[in-house]
């Protein structure tokens, strides 16, 4: 990947020095005083689950990313090759006890502003330990929301797919981000 970025998107980057870890740097994100697009989640897991899988698909298959003009594929399918199987990834979590999956509130809640963080993220990070690449976006009351992407091998093209959804989170979430690479940031 070639840093930094370029193309229609991108309002201007800064770039930041090597090996910054993300929390070294949350607080210097550009934060956009519009809310995110989220998910009504007041709703009973069922009711819930069904919700969340009807909003990934009405999603469009991909989407404008701030790379070069590149395009990310949103209908990504799982493994087994199904896009309701994505779906549930992206909106549920597995009881590692049952092994059945229930609605995450916080998942569910995120799902739709996918787009929006490809599009106009406040900064990208890299995870050195698989080569994903992590788009971030952070509002002025929402926290920061993640949308972590397996780039292709060919690289950022644009106007191309030139990587896959693989899942998204809120930062207040936990997790191992921390371990990420900060490779830039949008000024404002």
């Amino acid at each position: 990947m070639q840093y930094p970025p370029s193309g229609p998107a991108i309002v201007s980057w800064q770039t930041v020095p090597a090996r910054t870890r993300l929390g070294d740097c949350l607080h210097v994100f550009p934060i956009d005083p519009e809310p995110p697009s989220h998910l009504d989640v007041a709703l009973d897991n069922e009711a819930l689950a069904v919700h969340a899988i009807a909003a990934f698909l009405a999603l469009p298959p991909d989407s404008p990313c701030c790379l070069y003009g590149s395009k990310i594929l949103i209908h990504n399918p799982e493994r087994d090759g199904t896009l309701e199987t994505r779906a549930r990834h992206l909106s549920h979590f597995q009881d590692r006890r049952t092994g059945l999956y229930h609605p995450d509130a916080d998942k569910c809640r995120w799902l739709p502003s996918i787009p929006a963080t490809l599009a106009r993220a406040a900064a990208v990070l890299d995870d050195p330990s698989d080569g994903r690449v992590i788009f971030a976006r952070k509002y002025a009351r929402w926290g920061i929301h993640f949308v972590v992407v397996k780039p292709k091998r060919s690289g950022w093209v644009s106007g191309e797919v030139s990587g896959y959804l693989i899942t998204h989170f809120g930062h207040d979430e936990g997790g191992r981000q921390e371990a990420l690479r900060l490779l830039w940031k949008r000024k404002k």
